[in-house]
């Protein structure tokens, strides 16, 4: 019985650490692809910040306003006064005469309800509007991210050159004092020399620009970023499954998905206006210095022309038209996703031959050394050995960095990380 009651605990205390396991992880889950960024909810309040969008919500807040001014109607009450001056022969007399009238156009016809769907259309507009502005700010943050670490990739080339450069140089001046080598070799390596420092202002110059530019546009987004290990880099899942939900969540397609609803009700509220709006009013007159009052009511009616027929049939072509470029853009879009998504896969396989032809050469640059140590390679040969090792490591880095920022988009785009969406 002891025995049945201790694996009955056992029983529930693994039970229990599964349940704990599957509460946490989702919260403490993180895809990968963000370990080569800067931290998300850094990245929202840089953004939120920006001069780009705060001018987004000033557009969103003026198109909410808009909306609400669809809603509401631009139908006003109109005061008319009239002040007149009577004149009788018979008997001859003079009377002063006053008249005032309020009137106002109403929406008959279903104008109303129409008004109100546009006004709801035009608020989703805004809205996706603005979560279009978020998210391509998010695109250029993370593309100007992508750009300072490949800046850096070029610094770090370069550096290495250098030091590879005065190594060979110091090499060079000790083996000329004691004659092993001639001074043709020693100048040799003196260039060499020049040209890695040049290359190295160089990448320094191109690495404080871009670090500049995300310094200025993004204040207090941090520029330093932990060693990358491009070996956690995940694999892309199936891209049918992917496609779905790229569409489903691209926020230009849902805009202009948007604005093709909106147009479609907006053709049809112009539509209604083929038949006009009554203007009912009331009014009253004081006749005969006041001898006569009169109270009445008031209705008028625009004649429809050929304007409003024409004006209707414009608006359900723009309809047509915005219905259609949703199709040609999800069309377009889904075949930009389906050659984004097997370059990456090209460039994963690219990036793994660059890697593996920088080892290759780097081991030969290592042996062409001391092949130079021996007599047995020239100043020249031993020059381009380790120019084209150097070059194959920044190609194969370059080449990484290029995999990672084009994965990262993709996951952006599907909104699996930096998804600032309200």
């Amino acid at each position: 019985m002891k025995r049945l009651l201790m694996e009955l605990l056992n029983l529930l205390g693994l039970c229990c650490a599964v349940s704990l396991a599957h509460g946490q992880a989702p919260a403490g889950a993180q895809d990968p692809i963000q370990a080569f960024l800067p931290p998300a909810a850094v990245v929202q309040q840089v953004l939120l910040a920006s001069p780009a969008l705060q001018g987004a919500l000033a557009q969103k807040s003026a198109q909410m306003h808009r909306a609400q001014m669809t809603a509401t109607g631009t139908a006003e009450f109109t005061v008319r006064m009239n002040q007149q001056s009577r004149r009788v022969q018979q008997p001859q007399d003079r009377f002063a005469e006053t008249s005032i009238s309020l009137e106002r156009p109403l929406r008959w016809w279903g104008k109303g309800q129409l008004d109100a769907d546009l006004a709801g259309k035009s608020r989703e507009v805004a809205r996706i509007g603005y979560a279009d502005a978020l998210h391509e700010a998010s695109r250029s943050l993370m593309q100007q991210w992508f750009s300072l670490r490949k800046a850096q990739v070029d610094v770090n080339s370069a550096t290495t050159s250098l030091g590879l450069a005065q190594s060979l140089v110091r090499q060079a001046q000790a083996r000329l004092k004691q004659g092993d080598i001639s001074q043709l070799d020693a100048d040799l390596a003196q260039a060499e020399l020049q040209r890695c420092q040049a290359a190295l202002q160089a990448a320094q110059s191109q690495h404080a620009a871009v670090q500049v530019t995300l310094s200025r546009l993004y204040p207090g987004l941090p520029l330093g970023i932990a060693p990358a290990n491009f070996q956690g880099l995940p694999d892309l899942p199936p891209m049918d499954g992917l496609l779905q939900t790229f569409l489903e969540n691209h926020h230009e397609l849902n805009l202009w998905r948007a604005e093709a609803a909106r147009m479609r009700v907006l053709a049809e509220r112009i539509g209604k206006d083929k038949w006009p709006d009554p203007t009912l009013g009331v009014y009253t007159l004081r006749e005969r210095q006041g001898a006569e009052q009169i109270v009445g009511v008031s209705l008028s009616m625009p004649l429809a022309g050929q304007a409003r027929q024409s004006h209707a049939l414009a608006a359900q072509a723009e309809s047509q038209n915005a219905q259609d470029k949703v199709r040609q853009l999800q069309a377009q879009l889904g075949a930009d996703f389906e050659a984004r998504w097997t370059q990456i896969q090209h460039r994963k396989l690219a990036a793994q031959h660059l890697q593996t032809a920088a080892r290759i050469q780097g081991v030969a640059a290592e042996k062409s050394l001391k092949a130079y140590a021996v007599g047995e390679h020239t100043m020249t040969e031993l020059l381009q050995n380790q120019r084209l090792a150097n070059e194959q490591r920044r190609e194969s880095d370059h080449m990484q960095w290029d995999v990672v920022e084009r994965q990262a988009l993709l996951t952006l785009d599907l909104h699996q990380i930096w998804d600032f969406d309200d």
